[in-house]
């Protein structure tokens, strides 16, 4: 009997700890928003001359486009029609941080190139340095109509 009381405290202790720490872990998340990265909390930094300027690259299935500005801020936006997302972002500390809390590494591969990382490190794509281009407003706009559609259908 004693053993078997044992067994039943240590379970329910075993239970208790376990809910405990996944309801911390969940309000956690819920009250900071944080998906990787506070990005409220990233402050931007002038990136090297060098860096400035419109980048694109393939990436899943079409085009990734990078704007970064000389004041720090970027602009991001991923063409796979019929997909579309732009998201801001932030340079600071030789990495590029996105609104959705996404952290991007990346290195110079030439003068006209950069490689991006995921976060364990492994190369995803090189983009190449372009001028603004029609492609990149394509990308910008068809955004921009996914956006106003989803708020269509929310609406309704």
């Amino acid at each position: 009997m004693h053993n078997r009381l044992s067994r039943t405290r240590a379970t329910t202790l075993l239970i208790t700890a376990a809910v405990f720490v996944c309801i911390s872990g969940c309000t956690t998340q819920a009250t900071t928003g944080v998906s990787l990265v506070d990005y409220t909390s990233v402050s931007a930094s002038s990136p090297p001359h060098k860096l400035t300027g419109l980048w694109a690259g393939p990436h899943a299935g079409g085009t990734f486009y990078v704007e970064i500005f000389e004041d720090g801020d970027l602009r991001t936006c991923l063409s796979a029609p019929p997909y579309y997302r732009a998201m801001d972002g932030k340079y600071a500390d030789e990495a590029l941080y996105l609104e959705d809390g996404t952290r991007i590494e990346f290195q110079p591969a030439g003068a006209q190139r950069i490689t991006i990382y995921s976060p364990p490190g492994r190369p995803v794509t090189t983009l190449e340095r372009g001028a603004p281009s029609l492609s990149a407003s394509e990308c910008q706009g068809g955004a921009d109509d996914v956006q106003r559609k989803l708020s269509h259908w929310a609406a309704q």
